[in-house]
């Protein structure tokens, strides 16, 4: 891409936060040129809507560090008139710095390109272009919360029509430059195509309504329609008339509402994963008809309208959500008479969908934000359902470039911030691990390896700070050591935890060098540097007497204190033998001698554990009795954080506990947390015995079914194309039968092969096309 354009922005408002600047330029096009498509290429700092003749073409860009600086190319999608052609953008800049996990960061700048598709450039930002303070939005509002933006609040009357056709904009101001593209001491030093498909856009509508509110006016009808319509009267002094509307599930995106307000007035929008509103968009209206979409987009299942200050009763003409969501082109199909199974499958998919958009978000409406782990769990769940790998590899080499000097990785992205979390940056590298292992894209073992040998001799220096060659001062100031989001684990200094994440981060380190060649000596010395941890491992960590690893060790002072998450941790890194894990399951966990794990996220561990020790059963039954508990509670996608234990009237909330962060008010819980959503994938290697996380090495795992059903089938998409096809019944003699079919070119490895109880047929690629 050779660039003639420059970043731009408003004189004056570089620095204010929460600003919408309108930019507007007019192409003129003769009738050689008229019908002719042109290529836009967009960016801004950090959001942007484009419109040519009036006409919304798309939004962006994803999210990204600045220094790093995605931009859009929308081919074929605009074709010049004979005239003037008008080419409008609203440009966003948030320019706040107090943000928890540091994103929006960056300088107010916006570029655009347009070329006829022999490179041609017809159009470019520079000093030119006209450009003002949009007069739409108003921008000294509240925060949405220290984790998020602003609120909105929009006046329909400063809409003057300037994204189309004969308007005149010769009392706007020119545009000034602030840098050149590609300048390397600029904000913004390297311009990066999109790497995944736009977002795609659904229309969801509500499919119930919680209640009506006169508030001192009057509300009829419920839902928009000629046969029912709703109007609002808000005529009387104070009357405040309102609707609150159930849209069934989580719903991601932009509301949209066309309105008939024959006098103006204002119109108040509320939002809540749960029945917790929260007064985000305000409407001022203008009288008559008007469309109205939020900038910002938007998380919710219930949406409460409010209309106030209108001196004759306003009419709803429609309103829907255009929900954004990552395009995936296949998804697996799952089905089993077991229906709470079968509805815990499909809440897993639904939450991880809802969360798949330019990056894999820990929660859609919180924050939005790139977190390593809950990337790792969601790339578990879309490599088993969806055989999509694009997506994943975005987030991790995100990852890497956001990658601090010491070489650590920051816990979350994508933008570069300090929320450095020392296991997370463990779980990066399992995550590098488990995409290249499904796709068998070696390339982004090669891109990576740099990053990668930094982060691994950023863990050995924090081994080699003292005599016990653990990972030491864990717990330092401006770290978080997570484990899992729970009370109950002693995080001090040497925290076991981390050790052990990190051993198993050097066992898989020496494959991948193995895989690029680093010559055996280099395998060798990775391999020697995890015998010495494991045996300083065992050393200070590990007591005989209670047969498990004390949580941290102070000093050379051993804690007195254990849990269940330190030991899963250990058996999950190969740090027990097996009779020491199958004590430990029977002894400590299945008696509940430790407090349990209470938090969605960890029991992804606890379920792979489970499954590699031939526990299948329990692993289901915890299924069924933690996350159907979630069900039982109203659940439609899967919490944050979640306590089996408290008050079945209770669900996560500030005041009804649930959460680490009970009775701290400003900290909004998540209703929709796909690091939760572990049974999206663990149920397909419980109750059908199939793992396809190795497909990307030509390898299809294979075990015997859980016989916790009568009957289960699924057909599972491949990244290599074909899908595996799996059916199964119980039969009379309380066996299973059935059938799994295996695209050809693949190695079927079997568990147990003697006990598998299904007939293996192999696929043409012929047969499964078809």
């Amino acid at each position: 891409m050779k660039w003639s354009a420059a970043w731009i922005w408003a004189e004056g408002l570089q620095d204010t936060p929460n600003t919408y600047v309108e930019f507007r330029t007019v192409l003129e096009a003769g009738a050689a040129e008229a019908g002719r498509t042109c290529r836009l290429h967009v960016t801004a700092c950090q959001a942007y809507e484009l419109y040519v003749n009036d006409r919304f073409i798309g939004r962006g860009p994803s999210p990204c560090s600045p220094d790093y600086q995605y931009y859009d190319t929308y081919a074929g999608q605009v074709r010049l008139e004979e005239g003037e052609n008008v080419i409008a953008v609203v440009a966003y800049h948030f320019g706040e710095k107090d943000i928890v996990t540091g994103q929006m960061q960056g300088e107010a700048g916006f570029l655009l390109q347009a070329e006829f598709d022999n490179g041609e450039v017809i159009a470019a930002t520079d000093a030119s272009w006209r450009c003002r303070k949009s007069p739409r939005y108003l921008t000294s509002n509240e925060r949405i919360s220290r984790w998020s933006g602003f609120k909105e609040i929009y006046t329909a009357l400063g809409d003057d029509g300037f994204r189309g056709q004969g308007y005149d904009d010769s009392g706007w101001e020119r545009a000034i430059v602030r840098a050149a593209a590609l300048d390397p001491a600029s904000p913004w030093p390297r311009l990066l195509p999109r790497e995944i498909p736009f977002l795609g856009i659904e229309r969801r509508e509500a499919t119930g309504v919680i209640r009506r509110e006169d508030n001192f006016g009057r509300v009829t009808g419920e839902f928009p329609a000629a046969s029912n319509p709703v109007f609002l009267d808000a005529s009387a002094p104070g009357a405040m008339p309102a609707i609150v509307y159930d849209f069934g599930s989580e719903t991601v995106g932009y509301p949209v509402l066309e309105l008939d307000a024959a006098q103006g007035g204002v119109l108040r929008i509320a939002y809540g994963e749960s029945l917790e509103l929260q007064e985000v968009d305000t409407f001022v209206l203008r009288p008559g008809k008007q469309r109205l979409r939020t900038f910002g987009r938007r998380a919710f299942r219930f949406m409460k309208l409010m209309l106030a200050a209108s001196p004759q009763p306003a009419e709803l003409l429609s309103l829907h959500v255009d929900q954004v969501g990552y395009p995936f082109r296949e998804e697996a199909a799952f089905s089993t008479d077991d229906e709470l199974l079968q509805n815990i499958w499909q809440v897993s998919l639904t939450t991880t969908r809802m969360n798949s958009q330019d990056h894999t978000e820990d929660c859609p409406w919180r924050e939005k934000s790139l977190w390593v782990v809950d990337g790792v769990v969601m790339g578990k769940i879309i490599y088993a359902n969806y055989a999509d790998t694009a997506l994943m590899r975005k987030c991790l080499v995100q990852g890497a470039r956001i990658q601090k000097p010491d070489g650590s990785i920051p816990g979350t992205g994508p933008e570069t911030n300090g929320m450095l979390l020392p296991d997370f940056c463990a779980y990066w590298l399992l995550g590098v691990y488990d995409y290249w292992q499904y796709s068998g894209d070696r390339t982004i073992l090669e891109e990576l390896a740099p990053a990668i040998d930094r982060l691994m001799n950023w863990f050995r220096a924090q081994s080699e700070e003292d005599e016990t060659g653990l990972f030491a001062r864990a717990d330092r100031s401006g770290w978080w050591c997570f484990i899992d989001w729970s009370d109950d684990i002693d995080r001090r200094d040497h925290v076991s935890g981390i050790s052990f994440v990190y051993y198993k981060a050097l066992q898989l380190y020496a494959r991948i060098q193995a895989e690029l060649g680093a010559g055996d000596a280099a395998v060798q010395e990775t391999l020697a540097r995890a015998e010495k941890l494991r045996a300083d491992i065992r050393r200070w960590l590990w007591h005989s007497e209670r047969g498990m690893y004390i949580d941290c060790l102070v000093g050379t002072e051993r804690s007195k204190h254990f849990s269940l998450q330190t030991n899963f941790l250990a058996i999950w890194s190969g740090l027990m033998s097996g009779e020491e894990r199958d004590r430990f399951l029977d002894d400590v966990y299945a008696a509940g001698a430790l407090p349990p794990v209470r938090g969605p996220f960890f029991q992804h561990i606890v379920l792979e554990v489970l499954e590699q020790a031939g526990r299948a059963e329990q692993a289901i039954a915890l299924i069924r009795g933690y996350w159907g508990e979630m069900l039982a509670r109203g659940a439609t996608t899967w919490w944050e954080t979640f306590d089996a234990t408290l008050p079945f009237v209770t669900i996560p909330s500030t005041y009804q506990g649930h959460t680490p962060t009970y009775m701290v008010e400003g900290i909004p819980n998540s209703l929709c947390h796909a690091w939760g959503a572990s049974p999206g994938y663990m149920l397909h290697r419980l109750l059908l015995g199939v793992d396809v996380s190795a497909a990307g090495r030509g390898v299809i795992r294979l075990s015997a079914p859980a016989p916790e059903a009568d009957w289960a089938e699924a057909e599972i998409p491949l990244a290599g194309g074909g899908s595996i096809k799996l059916a199964w019944r119980r039969v009379e003699d309380g066996s299973l039968a059935g059938e799994a079919a295996i695209p050809e070119g693949y190695t079927v490895e079997i568990k147990d092969e003697n006990r598998y109880p299904l007939k293996i047929v192999s696929v043409t690629k012929a047969e499964y096309s078809a």
